[in-house]
């Protein structure tokens, strides 16, 4: 049975780091010119690319990384594919699954299983909101006690929506679905015609449009028994989770721990890259989160390769790179088995 994925990585099928003495040394001397596949200068993501090219350059200053600006993850594992660029701020599981399978946005380039995921860019949530008082009055602490209740589950198209109603599907819960744009669920919530809605959110706090709700109409957040979201993901195995532990809302610091559903960014490369140069990358990444929190919010609170870890799902082929691997079971990181790559060299 498959185990929820959880920012805190829990369960047994993890292997205990090993000694750094067995694993192959990296030549931090060595001069690399690296290409980072970004997205657009426009963009609020590009303060990551800014601030992680920097950082790999402040703590491993014989590399030089160039973020090269424009596309999304499939645009940058084709440039990747070709040699273009070396690694990309826009993988994910399910990206990163699609490639290695040939699916999606990859269809037409057929699978390319060399793909890799590195390490963590931030964390979305499906998150679920309540009005307080709702919640107060018909006792709701978890999604299934939504029941009969006229609730908003997104914006029709988004993948937000589908899992709600995806979820009100397999838990037979029997909640009134009411979709509609942003706007329209949000007014529909300030006036009590809907208990709640779903909105996409940063991990640790609202929304911006539901922080604007939550001033005139106090909200509370829910989430998934443990149980259900088990089921969920049994059911989905890409449709990972997140426990929000109590006090991970800014705004709602007494609500918690929460089993959220999550969507997960990350840092991506390819076999292309060889170990000791993703070790590099990580290395460098990990001494300058720090810094890249500065520059790129959504980061902070997360641990680049513990959280990355937990995200991800048990998935035919799906790895991450050798490098990551290396540093993980240097810094006495439980590395979960099946996301070894089998170039992998050092401890297994």
């Amino acid at each position: 049975m498959q185990a929820t994925r959880r920012l805190m990585l829990t369960g047994t099928a993890l292997l205990l780091a090993r000694p750094a003495l067995a694993q192959p040394t990296p030549d931090l001397t060595r001069r690399v010119n690296l290409s980072l596949g970004s997205v657009a200068a426009s963009s609020g993501v590009y303060a990551f690319s800014v601030g992680l090219a920097s950082a790999i350059r402040r703590h491993d200053p014989a590399l030089s990384v160039t973020a090269v600006e424009g596309g999304g993850g499939f645009d940058h594992a084709r440039l990747m594919k070709n040699r273009v660029l070396d690694f990309s701020v826009s993988g994910s599981p399910a990206t990163a699954d699609a490639i290695l399978n040939g699916t999606g946005g990859f269809q037409r380039e057929g699978a390319w299983p060399a793909v890799r995921l590195m390490f963590m860019r931030n964390v979305n949530v499906t998150r679920i909101y309540v009005r307080a008082d709702a919640a107060e009055r018909h006792g709701i602490r978890h999604f299934a006690d939504l029941a009969r209740q006229r609730f908003a589950p997104g914006v029709p198209g988004t993948r937000d929506m589908a899992r709600a109603i995806e979820a009100n599907t397999l838990l037979a819960a029997n909640i009134t679905m009411q979709p509609g744009s942003l706007d329209d669920a949000a007014s529909q919530l300030r006036a009590g015609r809907v208990v709640g809605m779903v909105k996409g959110s940063p991990h640790d706090r609202f929304d911006p449009a539901m922080l604007a709700v939550h001033y005139q109409s106090p909200l509370t957040v829910i989430g998934f028994s443990p149980d259900h979201a088990r089921r969920i993901q049994q059911a989905d195995p890409m449709n990972s989770f997140i426990t929000t532990p109590k006090g991970g809302i800014r705004e709602l610091p007494e609500i918690g721990p929460l089993e959220e559903m999550s969507s997960s960014v990350m840092v991506m490369a390819s076999t292309n890259m060889p170990q000791d140069i993703g070790y590099r990358i990580v290395r460098a990444a990990q001494a300058g989160w720090a810094e890249i929190n500065e520059a790129f919010q959504p980061t902070t609170g997360l641990d680049p390769i513990r959280d990355a870890f937990g995200q991800t799902p048990e998935r035919p082929g799906l790895f991450f790179h050798a490098g990551v691997i290396q540093f993980a079971r240097e810094r006495g990181v439980p590395v979960p088995a099946y996301l070894i790559p089998p170039e992998y060299t050092g401890p297994r």
